[in-house]
This record gives structure tokens, C-alpha cells and sequence, in this order.
């Protein structure tokens, strides 16, 4: 995270380059979700509620600026951030999925 410059104000929430390295993009991705995790997880507030739109916004923002074409779509950074996200809100749904007694999932 960085401010964004004062004639523009607020936040960029995305300030990641990526290596060009699938994997180690994939890696870093997975460490920068865990920090992500782990500091909504302190911090549960409704403020916080928001900042993963935030985050997916301004990755989306990134990548357009950039207008590489082979930059238009998510790299490994990306990938891994989101994949490693859902793994976390799949197993907690799980969770919740078998405490409310659903032997399937759907709405909880």
C-alpha cells in the first residue's frame, strides 16, 4: 500500500511487481494473502469489510495502465493473492456449512 500522489488522493491498495517468475509471482501472491488474512483477522471491522474490493480494484487498475501485452491479464501475483483467498473463505464455509447441521452447500 502506498498514498497515491495529492492531486489524486486516497490509497493504492495493489503496489506489487511481479517477477515475471510464475511461481515465485504465485509464492509471493499466497505470503501477501496470508498478511492479508492475518490483519482482517485482528481487525474485523467494517472498514476492513471493504478492503478486499479495494484491493481487486486497484490490481485491475494496475493492469490496465500498464498496457503491456503481456500485462492484460492477472500474473502469478495476482493468481496466487485470489486463489489463496478462496481457499480460506471455501474451508470457512465448510465450517460453517457443517455447524448450521447442511450436509451441502448453498446459502448459509
Amino acid at each position: 500500500m502506498h498514498r497515491k500522489p495529492r492531486h489524486v488522493g486516497g490509497i493504492c491498495y495493489w503496489n506489487i511487481e511481479p517477477t515475471g517468475k510464475f511461481g515465485r509471482d504465485c509464492d509471493k501472491g499466497h505470503e501477501l494473502a496470508q498478511e492479508y488474512l492475518n490483519y482482517i483477522g485482528r481487525h474485523p471491522t467494517n472498514g476492513n469489510a471493504t478492503l478486499l474490493g479495494c484491493i481487486v480494484d486497484d490490481m485491475c487498475r494496475v493492469r490496465q495502465e500498464e498496457r503491456l501485452p503481456s500485462r492484460n491479464h492477472l500474473t502469478g501475483v495476482e493468481i496466487g493473492f485470489l486463489g489463496e483467498i478462496n481457499r480460506y473463505a471455501m474451508a470457512t464455509m465448510v465450517a460453517v456449512v457443517k455447524m448450521l447441521g447442511k450436509s451441502e452447500g448453498g446459502d448459509a
